[in-house]
C-alpha cells in the first residue's frame, strides 16, 4: 500500500487575462472590477491529496493521512478522495479550523498568484496518523513537510524510520519552499531513513542556499542523502545518487494548469520504483503522469488510469 501524508487543499482556481494585485476599493465598481470569460474551478489541492487521487488511479491501494474541515470544502475533498477509492482513515475532520484553502489568480500555467489560507492542515500531528495505516506501508511519500509545523523533523523523522525499518520504500518531498523553508540542516537526520528525496530546483537552491541545483545537489549527498530526484518542469526531470546520473526530458505537451505536477510526478515515480523499474524508465514514467494532469482540464481531477499512462506511453514510443 501507498501511504502518503500532506495537505489536503480546496484550490479556487480563476482564469483572468490580467492579474491585478493592486486595485482595491470600496464597493463594486469599474475600478476594482476584473471580468473573467471562463467561471471559477473547484479544483483538489495539496500536495498529500493529489498524491493520493493519483496514485489510486493508477489501481495502487492508497491511504491518505491529512486533516480537512467540518465545511463544504472538506466534504467536497473527501468525496472526490473517497470515490476514487482513497483509504481516508487518516483523514481528519477538524471543527475548530477550516479546510486548507488555495485561491489561485492565473494567466496561463505559468503565471500565477496564490493566497493561500493553512487552516487544518495546522492540526496534523504524528500522534494521529492511525497504526494500521502505517503498518500497511510499501512506500511512503511525505510530503508538504513546510507546512506540517506540528511533524516538522521528529514527527516525520519518526514514521520516515518506522516504514523505512520494515523494509519500506521511502521518500520526501521538501517542498514548497514557502513560509519557514526546509533546510540542510534540519532534514539531515531523516536523510538516514530516505531512499528518495524529492524537490524541484527552486526548492533545491532554498534547501541549501546555493544558486544552481546541482550544487544544492551534492551538499544534499554529502549530508547524508541517498539519492535526490529533481523535477525541473519542460527541461523533465533528474536523479542524483551515490552512483548515479540521470537526466530525462519532459513529455511535450500543452499545459493548461501547473498545479499538482510535481505530486503526479512523485507517484508515477514512486509507482515504477515499486515495480522495479530501472531509474531512467522510473523518472519516464513520472514524467508521463505529470504531463497527463498538467494537459487536463481539471488537474488532479483529470489524473489518469493505469491505462491511460501506459497508452500514451506507447504513443511516445
Amino acid at each position: 500500500m501507498f501511504v502518503i501524508i500532506g495537505t489536503t487543499t480546496a484550490d479556487l482556481l480563476i482564469r483572468t487575462q490580467s492579474i491585478a494585485t493592486d486595485q482595491g476599493a470600496d464597493g463594486f465598481r469599474a475600478s476594482n472590477l476584473v471580468f473573467t470569460e471562463t467561471p471559477p474551478l473547484l479544483l483538489l489541492g495539496g500536495n498529500g491529496a493529489i498524491s493520493a487521487y493519483v496514485s489510486a488511479g493508477l489501481d495502487v491501494p492508497t491511504a491518505l493521512y491529512s486533516s480537512i474541515g467540518d465545511d463544504i470544502f472538506g466534504r467536497a475533498l473527501s468525496e472526490w478522495l473517497g470515490k476514487r477509492g482513497v483509504n481516508l482513515d487518516g483523514l481528519k475532520c477538524s471543527d475548530t479550523e477550516a479546510t486548507s484553502t488555495s485561491v489561485i489568480l492565473t494567466s496561463d500555467a505559468s503565471n500565477q498568484v496564490v493566497y493561500h489560507h493553512v487552516g487544518a492542515t495546522a492540526g496534523i500531528r504524528m500522534k494521529g496518523v492511525p497504526d494500521s495505516v502505517l503498518a500497511g506501508a510499501e512506500v511512503l511519500l511525505a510530503s508538504s513537510y513546510s507546512l506540517i509545523r506540528e511533524m516538522r523533523n521528529a514527527g516525520f523523522a519518526e514514521v520516515l524510520a518506522t516504514v523505512h525499518e520494515r523494509g519500506g520504500i521511502t521518500a520526501l518531498d521538501i517542498g514548497p519552499a514557502i513560509g519557514d523553508p526546509v533546510t540542510l540542516g534540519e532534514i539531515a537526520p531523516l536523510l538516514a531513513y530516505t531512499h528518495y528525496l524529492l524537490a524541484n530546483a527552486h526548492e533545491m537552491n532554498i534547501l541549501a542556499g546555493t544558486k544552481d541545483w546541482e550544487t544544492a545537489v551534492r551538499e544534499t549527498l554529502n549530508a547524508g542523502a541517498r539519492n535526490v530526484v529533481i523535477k525541473r518542469g519542460k527541461d523533465g526531470a533528474s536523479m542524483r545518487g551515490r552512483n548515479t546520473s540521470v537526466d530525462v526530458p519532459a513529455f511535450s505537451v500543452e499545459a493548461n494548469i501547473s498545479v499538482g505536477a510535481g505530486d503526479a510526478f512523485n507517484v508515477g515515480f514512486l509507482y515504477s520504483v515499486q515495480q522495479g523499474l530501472p531509474v531512467e524508465q522510473s523518472i519516464r514514467y513520472g514524467n508521463a503522469v505529470a504531463a497527463l494532469v498538467v494537459s487536463g482540464e481539471r488537474g488532479a481531477l483529470r489524473a489518469p488510469t493505469l491505462e491511460q499512462v501506459e497508452s500514451f506511453l506507447a504513443r511516445k514510443g
